[in-house]
């Protein structure tokens, strides 16, 4: 596999910042067995029809070498999960990640409520197929 510097971009506090990374592509196996987690509500929501908007979840603890899939049915009347934010922002794969938000895209107009079911998430455990290399900065 090839190695590329690429620049990774994150949100600092308030700002974003960017750094430059050494990092590759690299594969791995996902397994057939999995487990379903709640994508729970954790405020009060105004959406509208069409409209994108970030919300706060429960918090859900990924373990290291687990990926997350959103189901593809939907599970609210109003809105459809799109992606999952982690605290700290992105982290690789074999770290453990805190979700703690969800970006929806709104298919109706109305008020999403905490405690309201979000979405589901399959949870899979990963094996590398071979050693990844670790990415390094580059700056």
């Amino acid at each position: 596999m090839k190695n590329e510097i690429i620049q990774v971009v994150s949100k600092n506090g308030g700002g974003v910042t960017s750094k430059k990374v050494e990092a590759s592509t690299y594969e791995f196996t996902i397994a057939t067995r999995a487990k379903w987690e709640m994508v729970i509500s954790d405020e009060d929501l105004d959406m509208r029809a069409g409209e994108f908007k970030k919300i706060k979840v429960k918090e859900i603890t990924l373990e290291p070498d687990m990926v997350a899939l959103p189901c593809t049915f939907s599970h609210h009347a109003l809105v459809s999960l799109v992606k999952v934010g982690t605290k700290g922002g992105s982290r690789p794969v074999d770290n453990e990640r805190i979700i703690d938000s969800a970006y929806v895209l709104g298919q109706e107009t109305g008020r999403v409520a905490e405690g309201d079911l979000l979405a589901v998430l399959n949870i899979f455990p990963i094996m590398f197929t071979r050693e990844a290399m670790v990415p390094h900065s580059v700056d």
